[in-house]
């Protein structure tokens, strides 16, 4: 769903607080005094404006018309109907990105690897995505897509994680 006004962090702890399952990709950053020492961290979300929750349209529909009327349903249109409707992410697609954009510090070992732009693969042991070769030309990258939505790039990756599909 979307939220307005990048309120994500606090529509998430409202859900927590009723009980609903939700996901915000986050990052943290460190925050730096003047002579480059880290002195904290923060927390923001990875994509501003949205919350994945894991719900009914029901569910949804008295959520947004009780506490949480800053939610916004994203909308798709329907390939077959032509009709815009809200867009829902199916769960395996949901379980790889989560894998995805919670993993860190991942390594390409081995250059060597056969795999060519566009292939589909399996990394981190389960998790499916496309081997894409990024703009600079020297990275390479398996990116977990949700439709219309966003795409996370993983950072690098073992090899001994790749598996061609």
């Amino acid at each position: 769903m979307r939220v307005t006004y990048q309120r994500e962090l606090v529509a998430a702890k409202l859900l927590t607080e009723l009980g609903v399952e939700h996901f915000v990709p986050t990052t943290r950053t460190a925050i730096k005094n003047d002579k480059g020492r880290t002195i904290g961290h923060k927390v923001d979300p990875l994509i501003h404006n949205y919350i994945f929750i894991y719900s009914s349209f029901n569910e949804l529909y008295v959520l947004k018309q009780g506490k949480m009327e800053y939610l916004r349903f994203i909308m798709a249109k329907d390939t077959e109907t032509g009709l815009f409707e809200p867009q829902f992410v199916p769960d395996k697609q949901m379980s790889d990105f989560i894998r995805i954009t919670k993993s860190r510090g991942m390594k390409m070992l081995s250059p060597d690897i056969d795999l060519r732009k566009g292939d589909k693969v399996r990394v981190l042991k389960g998790v499916e995505g496309v081997y894409v070769k990024m703009p600079n030309g020297r990275e390479k990258r398996v990116v977990v897509k949700i439709e219309g939505v966003s795409a996370v790039a993983t950072t690098t990756l073992k090899l001994e994680d790749v598996e061609k599909l």
